[in-house]
């Protein structure tokens, strides 16, 4: 029995390696671009590649790295050297980058029916930003440590929500510190191009979707 569970470790493992060969693979094929190609000091922990996220599921296997569409990958490496002239010791941490149509079903699905449902794009009537290469979601670390935003990543709270802050700052909900470093990700965020998204800190994009999807080739995989 110890055998035959040491063999199933070993074949997920291989299967994780292929699937993120695979997803590089595609992402290549799509001309998309590494982002730490562009600027080695970005930091990338993408939370989908492991257990830490709102679903609690690994669905990228063990890919590592963060591809954009050429142009959002710029825009990272523009907002990271804005944070480095400020800062020296802060450096942006990427938590999701492009995300193939299949994760995006998963996740979708997982919420169908709930009060979470509103926060993940629907990848049946056509997907989200991500979906397309040209949304980042983020934050900014210090000796290791994300500063302080109020909310962890995929935290389905109001409180994640940007349009509401100074109400949360005035009641106490949201510390000085999270509402300060809130504002300096969206202030560089915006300067290097990027939009907001009114109900997750974290998340940026460029284009509007309608854009993105008449315009760009949907990760279909």
């Amino acid at each position: 029995m110890k055998q035959f569970g040491l063999f199933l470790l070993a074949l997920l493992a291989c299967t994780f390696s292929a699937h993120a060969a695979d997803y590089e693979k595609e992402f290549k094929k799509h001309g998309f671009v590494d982002v730490q190609e562009l600027d080695s000091t970005i930091l990338v922990e993408l939370k989908y590649s492991t257990t830490d996220n709102f679903m609690g599921i690994n669905m990228y296997g063990d890919l590592q790295k963060a591809y954009f569409r050429p142009e959002i990958a710029k825009k990272v490496a523009m907002a990271q050297a804005m944070l480095k002239e400020i800062n020296p010791e802060y450096s942006l941490i990427i938590y999701d980058a492009a995300r193939p149509l299949s994760a995006q079903k998963s996740m979708y699905d997982k919420v169908q029916g709930t009060k979470y449902q509103r926060y993940v794009a629907n990848p049946y009537s056509g997907g989200g930003h991500h979906n397309f290469g040209c949304a980042v979601d983020l934050t900014i670390i210090h000796n290791g440590v994300p500063l302080d935003m109020g909310t962890g990543f995929d935290s389905f709270d109001t409180l994640s929500h940007i349009d509401n802050e100074e109400a949360n700052l005035k009641n106490g909900t949201l510390s000085k510190a999270a509402y300060n470093n809130r504002k300096l990700l969206r202030s560089i965020m915006k300067k290097a191009g990027f939009n907001t998204e009114r109900c997750e800190w974290w998340h940026y994009d460029c284009y509007k979707i309608k854009y993105a999807r008449k315009n760009f080739k949907r990760l279909d995989f």
